[in-house]
């Protein structure tokens, strides 16, 4: 099974990675890459909104990665994975998985920039025994010396919430008219990392771990539609849970986020 419209090779690949063995609450992301890409097949290749077709775009979908359960032996394999892909873009499985990800592209790339879309801070120093929680992937994205910018965060311990505060790694805004502002100014690489709980339950109920509020598909894809041109080399879209999506509305929305950004981005 493909994403709509994946060619035999191309400069942006698409990797699933069926992971969820730190999940806390409720698991089933491990069956999210392969539900994203069925429902993409209800998408058509042109978005009308950017005028633009997935058949024009040199991309590729690689399938699945199955890394090791173990969290230690998970980060190394995604890291080994990523490191020989030009432009990742990457379909959870639990949010973990983006710390691997990022570490590639740090090496790879000087002053990048996560822009994290998320109910979560994701910022605890260890959860559940293990520092490559998904519960702390951010914490150990910015030990790579990589700026953090947080959109969505609605829960967070005071642990937390303080190393918001206090590190100048980490700008929170809180509005996308801020987040505009700030991403049009960046000039240097750009990386997005979405997680499906940055909206409200309302429009993606099939995740881990639900937080209301949160924001809405029309207020993300408006964001997108209108950003100036900005140097992004990959993305992720995590915590889709399949077993808590019965009607499908939570991949069909992560599937259209996928086809959106490769066209806005790459198009």
């Amino acid at each position: 099974m493909r994403f709509i419209g994946a060619k035999e090779k191309g400069k942006v690949q698409i990797l699933g990675i069926p992971y969820d063995s730190t999940t806390c609450f409720r698991p089933g992301t491990r069956f999210a890459p392969d539900g994203i890409r069925f429902f993409s097949d209800n998408l058509e290749e042109y978005s009308l909104p950017l005028g633009k077709s997935l058949e024009e775009v040199e991309f590729c979908d690689l399938g699945n990665l199955y890394p090791s359960t173990a969290p230690e032996k998970m980060v190394d394999e995604v890291y080994e994975a990523v490191r020989k892909m030009e432009i990742p873009v990457i379909l959870g499985g639990e949010h973990s998985i983006t710390f691997p990800v990022l570490r590639a592209l740090s090496e790879r790339y000087e002053n990048l920039t996560v822009v994290h879309f998320d109910a979560h801070a994701d910022l605890r120093d260890d959860y559940s025994g293990t520092k490559y929680s998904h519960a702390c992937v951010m914490r150990r994205v910015l030990e790579l010396g990589v700026q953090i910018v947080q959109l969505g965060v609605r829960s967070a311990t005071r642990e937390e919430a303080e190393l918001r505060m206090e590190n100048t790694n980490i700008k929170v805004v809180e509005t996308f008219e801020e987040l505009k502002s700030l991403v049009s100014k960046i000039e240097m690489p750009v990386y997005f990392s979405i997680d499906i709980d940055f909206f409200d339950p309302a429009f993606a109920p099939g995740t881990g771990t639900p937080e209301p509020p949160g924001f809405s598909p029309v207020e993300f894809f408006n964001f997108i539609y209108k950003l100036p041109d900005v140097n992004v080399v990959g993305f992720d879209v995590v915590e889709v849970s399949p077993p808590y999506d019965p009607s499908g509305t939570t991949q069909m929305l992560a599937a259209k986020i996928v086809r959106e950004l490769i066209l806005k981005f790459w198009g």
